[in-house]
């Protein structure tokens, strides 16, 4: 019984040790989120751009 409490303990340490040095993909997923807002923000506004120069050209025509 206490073996298995030790090698628990000896696990539990190793983990933690482990999630130190582990990769950390959450911030690389959050950077590419962030990346993905930054470009469609983008493109809506040079969307908006060019519905406004449509109506402004329809206008004028008009």
């Amino acid at each position: 019984m206490t073996l298995l409490i030790i090698l628990l303990f000896l696990a539990s340490a190793g983990l933690f040790v482990y999630s130190f040095f582990a990769k950390d993909y959450q911030s690389e997923v959050t950077n590419q989120v962030s990346n993905v807002q930054i470009n469609l923000m983008r493109e809506i506004n040079e969307l908006k751009d060019k519905m406004k120069d449509e109506e402004e050209g329809r206008v004028k025509r008009g």
